[in-house]
């Protein structure tokens, strides 16, 4: 199979984004692989094009066909609300904006279950505004994949996070029906399922919940 597309990732370090980029490499898709990175990732391969960007002032597009974001933070890691709105909503928007314009056709980003714009919680309530704002732009395909608590091995500690996974190998059996969305999924197969989607066909918005998504484990 002869590559016929290029793509342009963003959180490539991340956990779900790494996964997503050994795909994207490995696959049999995409011909060029950009990745937006403060810093280098050392990885070496044909198909990779890393560019070292500061979200705050980059104002350029590059060829991409589809544009993955794995873009995201905890308001502990970011310290403030500031800090994290910028990460999760908007240099996410401001690249789909610059790239749209630059005719990339489809975006595939990931959100967070039970988003909304009045919701208690003000992580809920960044994502609801992420994308709203990205159903503005006005991609050919959008997909948005609304995950539960994702599992798999991270980079850093985070607290507690032991006891999370725990307590969801436990209920995970127990929901059935419309609680199945609310079920764990993990990191790999949200990626693997975003690529899936990119081969797709499918125009308009797609919003992909948990259930769907354990799907690709």
């Amino acid at each position: 199979m002869i590559p016929t597309k290029s793509a342009l990732l963003l959180g490539a370090t991340g956990l779900t984004g790494g996964h997503l980029l050994d795909l994207l490499l490995t696959g049999e898709v995409y011909h060029t692989v950009t990745i937006y990175v403060r810093t280098s990732t050392g990885i070496h391969h044909p198909k990779l094009v890393e560019k070292i960007v500061d979200y705050d002032h980059w104002q350029e597009a590059v060829v991409a066909d589809d544009v993955f974001c794995c873009l995201g933070t905890t308001i502990k890691k970011a310290k403030t609300k500031e800090a994290f709105t910028k990460v999760d909503l908007l240099y996410p928007v401001r690249i789909a904006q610059l790239q749209f314009k630059a005719s990339s056709k489809k975006f595939l980003i990931i959100s967070a279950m039970a988003v909304a714009k009045d919701s208690f919680f003000f992580y809920s309530r960044v994502k609801a505004e992420m994308e709203e704002q990205l159903l503005q732009i006005g991609y050919e395909s959008l997909f948005i994949f609304r995950p539960s608590f994702i599992t798999g091995n991270r980079k850093e500690n985070r607290a507690g996070e032991s006891i999370v996974i725990g307590l969801f190998t436990l209920i995970n059996p127990l929901l059935i029906g419309p609680l199945r969305k609310y079920k764990s999924v993990s990191a790999n197969a949200i990626a693997k399922a975003m690529v899936h989607e990119a081969q797709t066909n499918n125009r308009g918005t797609q919003i992909l919940l948990s259930d769907e998504l354990k799907s690709f484990e």
